[in-house]
């Protein structure tokens, strides 16, 4: 008979397991399969599928958020360490589209990704107020700026538009955290008038 895995050793399994392939199509007796174990097992973490997928995610995500801080923490720089935190947190930690789709499809597991992305932009401000201190950043109001972060990350994720654009969830946030540190407008090179100032006529 095969050693029993430590619960960190089963937990981490768990998790890899479920973060990739999410929970809609699989039953407590197909994970109870996939992990070589007895159901038994798995009722002793969680009373139900959904449970066990949300806590998981909820543990998936706290970790991920204190990697983007702990990240962020090794930057003298404040830019820089708003760019390291972002990019940190980029990717939901690794949660695949099933997964992301299916913790976006229950009122718990949204409650769940809100609560991060709002820890996220929440932990944003204070790095952009430091940035601004350093004259490294432009002075914004911090508040302004995660509350616009925190909106389009409600909409970035939607998997609707994801499927529009052909997009994967990281490179949509790629793309948006791009705009949000460096800006729309191409930035006029020494000597070269900036945008729309040839078309202004001269009196």
């Amino acid at each position: 008979m095969a050693k029993r895995r430590t619960e960190e050793v089963f937990l981490k399994e768990l998790t890899a397991l479920l973060i990739v392939e999410g929970v809609s199509s699989l039953t407590i007796a197909d994970i109870a399969q996939r992990m070589q174990c007895s159901r038994r097992r798995i009722y002793e973490i969680a009373a139900t599928k959904e449970e066990l997928f949300v806590n998981i995610c909820r543990q998936v995500l706290d970790a991920n958020l204190e990697k983007g801080f702990a990240a962020a923490r090794g930057e003298a720089d404040g830019a820089k360490a708003i760019a390291t935190y972002l990019r940190a947190t980029l990717n939901a930690s690794g949660l695949s589209k099933a997964a992301l789709t299916d913790l976006d499809s229950t009122e718990s597991g949204r409650a769940v990704f809100d609560a991060y992305q709002l820890a996220r932009v929440r932990g944003l401000e204070d790095m952009i107020d430091d940035g601004v201190r350093q004259g490294l950043l432009v002075p914004h109001n911090p508040r302004v700026i995660s509350e616009a972060i925190l909106g389009a990350a409600h909409r970035l994720r939607n998997q609707r538009f994801l499927e529009e654009t052909g997009l994967s969830i990281g490179a949509a946030f790629t793309e948006f955290y791009e705009i949000v540190l460096n800006g729309l407008l191409v930035k006029p090179q020494a000597g070269v008038p900036a945008v729309g100032a040839a078309a202004r006529p001269r009196r």
